[in-house]
């Protein structure tokens, strides 16, 4: 079995340490059945599957996953994974969840936002964990809107969600989240904070 990164638009092989979709070959599907036209979309002219799963492959040889290229934010012409900011902000140590967004922007196609969780008598101080943020991240990356929610404001605390658990779940929870990231957007354009969420980090 053999993996690689590669660009998700090019498809070119990527670098170590580079964050792209994986892309592995060997014991794997031999394509689709009567469907070359999908076979085109699958697999790259080496018979690399695409398996549209982000990550990077380290200098060990471990490979670390990132998100699904379907969660990729796309801000003015960058490409960012939700699960990067989401890593800088739990590193901080007031913030006990994260989950970040693609809204919709007019200027940049689409802007990263965040949801978090504070812990009990943590500051609520906006600034600090966005500067917390421009020493970890590119400026791109940075989210643009930071919204501070309780525990029981996050989707995945619903009860039908607790009551689903699992991938499905996860995906209505996502959708719900997006929905309401991005009808928020038209009331606060010109403030830096948003009533948001999205996914839960793993």
């Amino acid at each position: 079995m053999a993996i690689r990164t590669v660009d998700p638009v090019t498809r070119q092989p990527l670098g170590t340490g580079e964050v792209g979709e994986l892309a592995v070959r060997g014991y794997v599907t031999p394509g689709s059945f009567r469907g070359p036209e999908l076979d085109v979309e699958a697999f790259d002219a080496n018979g690399y599957c695409l398996t549209g799963d982000l990550g990077s492959i380290e200098p060990d040889g471990r490979v670390r996953f990132r998100g699904r290229l379907a969660e990729m934010i796309k801000t003015g012409g960058a490409n960012v994974a939700p699960l990067e900011v989401e890593e800088v902000l739990l590193q901080h140590p007031d913030v006990v969840q994260a989950d970040v967004v693609g809204m919709q922007d007019r200027s940049k196609g689409e802007i990263v936002a965040a949801a978090i969780e504070l812990r009990s008598a943590a500051p609520c101080d906006t600034a600090s964990i966005l500067a917390f943020c421009r020493e970890r991240l590119a400026t791109y990356k940075v989210p643009m809107r930071l919204a501070i929610r309780a525990a029981a404001d996050f989707p995945w605390q619903y009860p039908q969600a607790q009551a689903a658990p699992g991938a499905g779940s996860r995906r209505r929870c996502a959708f719900e989240l997006k929905s309401l990231a991005d009808a928020a957007l038209g009331a606060i354009a010109l403030r830096r904070t948003a009533p948001l969420p999205q996914r839960r980090s793993p």
